[in-house]
């Protein structure tokens, strides 16, 4: 589209790149002054990344801080779901749930975690799952992020990591009632809920 080249061409007139980790510049700032009029009331900050692997390693990194700064150093693990896909850089693989992504560079960064997805398709692979609505499988898939907090300490797991719609094996929409599930477990042990955004 003409229109969107023509912005591009006269911002790289003007600035064409510009590391955003400690600083900002009128556009930036125009940018997030305008996303935030879309954002839920209290979500009113917007930090720029330059791909969504640095975006993921950026939240990991903010929730590890934000729970040392308020006296709970000891969480620092993160949750996803398997197949999920959140990046390829060394934290970024940690989280993500697709184990031939990460053979060559194992070992990778320590701290992730999986729990199963919502493949309402693949249900019966899981045992024990309800297999009759996606609805009960979406429930008892959430529940295994409670499990999984569990096993490994509510003390020491920072976040969930979760894609709204999971991309990798398919376009995964989870069901009704799972999000809200998750959301009632995070906040039953005070961990982070992390929506990684992935457009199918």
């Amino acid at each position: 589209r003409r229109e969107l080249a023509d912005a591009a061409a006269k911002q790289m007139m003007e600035l064409d790149f510009f590391p955003l980790w400690s600083y900002a510049h009128p556009r930036a700032i125009e940018l997030a002054e305008r996303l935030v009029q879309y954002t839920p009331e209290n979500l009113k900050r917007v930090f720029f990344t330059v791909s969504g692997g640095e975006s993921v390693e950026t939240a990991w990194k903010m929730a590890k801080q934000y729970y040392k700064l308020i006296g709970k150093p000891t969480k620092h693990k993160v949750i996803s779901r398997s197949v999920a896909y959140h990046g390829t850089s060394q934290g970024a693989l940690a989280i993500t749930g697709i184990p031939v992504a990460k053979q060559m560079f194992e070992p990778i960064t320590p701290g992730g975690f999986r729990a199963p997805n919502t493949n309402f398709y693949r249900a019966e692979d899981h045992i024990g799952a309800p297999t009759d609505t996606r609805e009960d499988f979406g429930i008892w898939a959430a529940d295994r992020i409670e499990e999984m907090i569990l096993r490994e300490g509510s003390d020491t797991v920072a976040a969930v990591f979760l894609e709204p719609v999971q991309n990798a094996g398919g376009c995964l929409t989870p069901p009704a009632g799972y999000f809200q599930r998750v959301r009632q477990i995070c906040d039953k042990y005070d961990v982070l809920l992390v929506a990684d955004e992935v457009i199918c």
